[in-house]
């Protein structure tokens, strides 16, 4: 018997209808794929990036370990019971034939389950004694439920003619979408012949951490699905007999149990202990299987033997069950469904059944009331009537003189109903009997419904949600729902960490999107980045919200997480707690009526927020060619032409085969190129090699144009080369200066011609500015100046760096070196981005900046005998980075912090031997005369060094006799001495 967990699907091959699959060309599944779970995990990957079935461990874990520590012998003990409704879906067979299965078999079936997970089957005594004392009971009773979610006596058995012959995995919703009780209060098994060689799936119990928002979702498929041909005890099933044990082991994934080999081999663990680890499953019934240097479990329900085979659980399964039974949503609710007991039983009760729908809607205000009365009561009923009230008025009442027996139930139509006026209206149905009876049970005589019709909005569209009108709420539950903050719109989820999976809905109003070319919703959202998000979707209706069935927005695929954590209710208090999502929408722009339903579903997370939501004309056109950075740079030139590739991209919706690149310099053209080489599809990039004649100028700029044809106008998009002629050479050491009059021939590149580089004399740093340009990865550059590195053997870089980084931007930083002489900057030495750019985290802006001294090692480009420096940030518009003391010295390895003191230079070891340091800390590069004298001023040594600012300097002092001297130092600006001893 073959059966293997998807995590949420236990999807297992029918042993007998692989044998035949395989000689099938269509399937093409060899031995090593019967169980499809590799190829449905990746699908499951792909449509939920953020599922992690390791995060649900580590929380079924903690739970686990909690629950040992504080109370070992809590509910343990105590033996919980679950209500189980079976939902057999046939082809229409008689009861007792094919599909159609007979209570008999039934009955047996929930037997053996109650045997197996209350260690009661027979077989027990056949557990090989290495595994006996690690048997355990999980004290869990299944039950027939008792009552159905009207309130009506059941049998637990619901049986349905399929609308398909068969169901595979892929179709389960369609299954479970023929017969479904409520998940919360109900155990539903789906019994059908499955197609695909399917035995059976399970869905895995939801839990609060990130990893698993799909499980809520699933509510309408939770629970255990089985082949009816596995159902039960058949000895006619194929490949072995069932003796029932496949809805054990089915059962065991929906409380939360792997695989005993975990799905992995030896490496790979189930998280359970005394569990020893397998290889891979087993099959048959081998009871001496050994794979990983000890005795496989083979007996274990959660392997593949056969159900002969099968006779164990362990104590750590039990222990982890029980956590999950005490802890996981839906499963503890079943301890204390509804369903556990069974419905009053009077003479007299006549009740309403549930409406379809809480809450609907039509565009053209139209209404049909209907209600369904059922006679719950033992006498038959032959007189009552059904009122309508609409917002607590009555609109009608229908007197019914038809007998209605005991169990019997008739529909109530209603005359149509028109809503002119907009908005909600409450309809409300009641029941009275008519005559001398009484109603011996009245709290189901009354239901109640919402129509709601929503207001039309001329577009473009734009809501700040100081108030919640036009919108209207949907909040079937009546617990936390939108409301109106001081910051916006937003759903209180903090204090209400009860209400696991409810959803949260508000309405938009209805636009005609006919009167727009080119539709864009975007909305600006604000959430912390707890373990499990707050899961927003947006609807699309085009019924006027009778429907909601276009999913537009997910944020299982863009994360709206902005905040870090907090351990307090969040209140969004800075720009960067905010950020907004555009939607694309030109798909609907034919569509007469569309309105949109906002869901947030309750993931016992921190407050969500929405503060403007807007429908309008999209910036994105059809047709749009833009330059998106330059890849080579050479804005400093030395009498030679500018080059310099650029990269275009196609930022529109259409194919574009042609376009212009013009070149001006003062808006005088210098050149021009038309680019009809290649077709752009939307979204894809190009490379440009760009050539500009010597400029006519030490210093200008040029305009690069790029020009997209057009229907209509000409769309012009412009990225700027500032230049400088600039061939002054500067000696290392050289520092960064901050003086407003000069600074070292350092200079800011800023194509886009936005805030960029800019000196900050108050800091003494550079300040990228980040935070005030909103192009999102638009870039800007500081250059050092042209460096003769030919006298140097060893050359470094320091600087010191601040940025702090927000939750949701990151700003990158890069240093590029120059190839040729200075001329362009392609061999990248430093980059860094995100956390490991921070100096600090948080989206608040702290008045005391956080330093980092970084060190880049330079020597390795010596050779180059001249070389100059980039520091490019890419923006976010998060928050900006700032750099200080960006120094190049003389030396191979970072100096050691400079001594606290005002002195241009210290001399260490002080006595010496041979050879003597000297720690040089000046502001000011310039050429320094160095001299060594003994104390009656006799000159010893004496140098020049043509530049100095923060290098180290030796001397060899070896000649020297054991003494006192004397070290000077004079520059244009400084003298100063120091004494030194020599020893022998």
């Amino acid at each position: 018997m073959q059966r293997k967990n998807l995590s949420y699907i236990d999807f297992i091959f029918r042993s007998g209808l692989y044998i035949l699959i395989t000689t099938l060309p269509l399937f093409s599944i060899s031995a090593q794929e019967r169980c499809a779970v590799p190829k449905i995990l990746e699908e499951r990957a792909r449509n939920n990036p953020n599922l992690s079935t390791q995060q649900f461990e580590n929380w079924l874990s903690s739970q686990q370990i909690l629950q040992k520590v504080l109370s070992p012998l809590r509910t343990r003990k105590e033996k919980v019971t679950v209500p189980v409704v079976f939902h057999i879906i046939h082809n229409g067979e008689a009861i007792g034939t094919g599909g159609n299965l007979s209570k008999e078999r039934i009955d047996r079936q929930l037997e053996i389950l109650n045997e197996d997970f209350n260690r009661l089957n027979a077989d027990t005594t056949e557990t090989l004694d290495e595994f006996k004392a690690l048997a355990s009971s999980f004290d869990i009773e299944f039950i027939y439920a008792k009552q159905d979610p009207d309130g009506f006596e059941t049998s637990g058995i619901v049986r349905i003619p399929g609308s398909l012959v068969d169901y595979s995995y892929q179709e389960r919703s369609i299954l479970t979408a023929e017969s479904y009780w409520p998940a919360e209060d109900y155990l539903n098994i789906w019994v059908a012949d499955l197609a695909g060689g399917s035995l059976g799936w399970a869905e895995f119990p939801i839990s609060n951490l990130e990893g698993l928002e799909e499980a809520s979702n699933n509510r309408l498929i939770d629970g255990v699905t089985i082949d009816y041909v596995f159902f039960g005890e058949n000895p006619d099933s194929p490949t072995f007999e069932s003796k029932g044990r496949t809805l054990t082991h089915e059962m065991g994934h929906f409380f939360g149990l792997r695989h005993i080999w975990g799905d992995g081999g030896c490496s790979v663990d189930d998280f359970c202990e005394d569990t020893p680890t397998a290889r891979n499953s087993s099959t048959g019934c081998n009871l001496g299987k050994i794979t990983c240097e000890s005795l496989d479990m083979v007996q274990n329900f959660m392997d593949y033997t056969n159900d002969a085979c099968m006779n164990i659980f362990t104590e750590d399964q039990k222990s982890r069950v029980r956590t999950v039974v005490e802890n996981s949503p839906r499963r503890l609710s079943l301890t204390s469904s509804p369903a556990l007991e069974a419905p009053p039983v009077y003479d007299v009760d006549l009740g309403l059944s549930e409406v379809n729908s809480r809450y609907t809607g039509s565009c053209s205000g139209n209404f049909n009331p209907q209600i369904t009365v059922k006679n719950q009561g033992l006498l038959p009923i032959g007189n009552y009537s059904v009122q309508l009230f609409v917002n607590d008025i009555l609109e009608e009442s229908i007197i019914v003189e038809d007998t209605l027996n005991s169990g019997e139930e008739k529909t109530i139509y209603f005359s149509l109903l028109n809503f002119n006026e907009m908005g909600e209206y409450s309809i409300f149905y009641n029941v009275d009997l008519i005559g001398s009876f009484l109603d011996e049970r009245t709290d189901n005589n009354q239901k109640i419904e919402y129509y709601q019709r929503i207001q039309q909005a001329s577009l473009p569209y734009e809501k700040s949600f100081n108030n919640i009108t036009p919108w209207i709420i949907r909040n079937p539950d009546e617990e936390e729902s939108w409301q109106i903050f001081d910051v916006g719109l937003g759903v209180p989820f903090y204090g209400n960490r009860q209400n696991f999976g409810e959803r949260e809905d508000i309405i938009s109003p209805i636009f005609d999107f006919t009167t727009i070319n080119v539709p864009e919703l975007s909305f600006v959202f604000s959430q912390v980045g707890d373990s499990i998000p707050n899961n927003i979707k947006i609807y699309a209706s085009y019924d006027c919200g009778r429907t909601f069935n276009d999913l537009i927005f997910s944020n299982s695929i863009t994360d709206l997480s902005t905040a870090y954590p907090t351990d307090t209710v969040f209140i969004p208090e800075h720009r960067l707690d905010w950020d907004t999502v555009k939607i694309d929408l030109n798909r609907l722009k034919d569509e007469p009526s569309v309105c949109f339903s906002i869901v947030a579903e309750n993931r016992l997370s921190n407050n969500f927020y929405i503060n403007e939501f807007r429908v309008q004309e999209s910036s994105k056109k059809n047709r749009e060619i833009d330059i998106i950075r330059w890849e080579d740079v050479n804005p400093l030139v030395c009498n030679e032409t500018l080059e310099g590739v650029i990269t275009v991209k196609n930022v529109g919706r259409e194919n574009i085969d042609s376009y212009e690149i013009q070149i001006l310099e003062n808006d005088n053209l210098v050149n021009e190129f038309t680019m009809n080489n290649e077709v752009l599809v939307p979204g894809q990039e190009t490379q440009i090699n760009l050539i500009i004649p010597v400029p006519s100028s030490n210093i200008n700029e040029y305009e690069i144009q790029v020009i997209t044809p057009s229907n209509d106008a000409d769309i012009v998009n412009s990225l700027y080369l500032p230049f400088s002629n600039d061939c002054v050479e500067e000696l290392p050491p050289l520092r960064l200066s901050l003086n407003e009059n000069g600074r070292d021939n350092w200079y800011e590149f800023n194509p886009d011609k936005d805030a960029g580089w800019t000196f900050n004399p108050n800091l003494l740093a550079v300040n990228s500015n980040s935070s005030q340009i909103n192009t999102k990865g638009s870039e800007d550059w500081l250059i050092s100046p042209l460096l003769d590195v030919s006298r140097v053997n060893y050359l470094g870089l320091i600087f010191d760096i601040s940025y702090r980084k927000p939750f949701r931007q990151s700003e990158t930083f890069e240093i590029y070196i120059s190839d040729e002489g200075g001329k362009y900057f392609k061999s990248l030495i430093y980059s860094k981005s995100g956390d490991s750019l921070a100096t600090s985290l948080g989206n608040d802006i702290k008045e005391q900046l956080i330093w980092r001294n970084e060190f880049v090692d330079l020597s390795p480009y010596v050779f180059r005998n001249k070389i100059r420096l980039a520091f490019k940030i890419k923006h976010d518009n998060g928050q900006d980075v700032n750099l200080k003391n960006i120094t190049f010295f003389v030396g191979q390895s970072p100096p050691p912090a400079y001594p606290n003191t005002l002195e241009p230079f210290v001399i260490y070891p002080n006595p010496v031997q041979n050879e003597i340091n000297l720690h040089l800390n000046l502001e000011i590069a310039e050429e320094a005369f160095f001299q060594i004298l003994d104390l009656n001023g006799k000159v010893m040594l004496e140098f020049i060094e043509p530049k100095i600012l923060n290098q180290f300097i030796s001397f060899d002092v070896s000649q020297l006799a054991a003494g006192v001297y004397i070290l000077r130092l004079n520059t244009d600006r400084i003298s100063a001495t120091e004494r030194f001893i020599v020893i022998k």
